[in-house]
């Protein structure tokens, strides 16, 4: 058992702006926090990673992301 095939790159940018929410999008009750502007963000098919300035990566499902506009 192990994963063959890596994740494709759909996109990668700089964030302009965009939220990560603690839910999927679609939930009626939601808390979200702004992703950080100029962050780098690697967009794959269902998750996108956010490289923070600390030197750490966000890893968050593409269904708890709205409005994600890149550079």
């Amino acid at each position: 058992m192990g994963c063959s095939d890596s994740p494709e790159l759909v996109c990668s940018g700089r964030v302009v702006s965009g939220t990560i929410w603690k839910r999927p999008v679609t939930s009626p009750s939601n808390e979200g926090n702004s992703i950080p502007k100029n962050a780098r963000v690697d967009v794959y098919e269902r998750i996108i990673v956010v490289h923070l300035d600390n030197g750490n990566r966000q890893v968050v499902p593409l269904d708890c992301v709205s409005d994600l506009k890149l550079k």
